[in-house]
């Protein structure tokens, strides 16, 4: 049988777990958003001597 607090403990995890995931989301769509703007630049082009 589940205490108040162990009712408690489960809301605060479940909460910070959704607020994990959604941090991670952004993450992924500013990594992706970068890796998009790297790969459009021009390749550097090598000088051969």
């Amino acid at each position: 049988m589940m205490t108040r607090q162990d009712l408690k403990d489960y809301k605060y995890n479940k909460e910070w777990i959704k607020n994990q995931v959604e941090w991670v989301r952004e993450q992924q769509q500013t990594i992706n958003k970068l890796t998009s703007i790297i790969q459009d630049m021009p390749r550097r082009k090598e000088l051969y001597i």
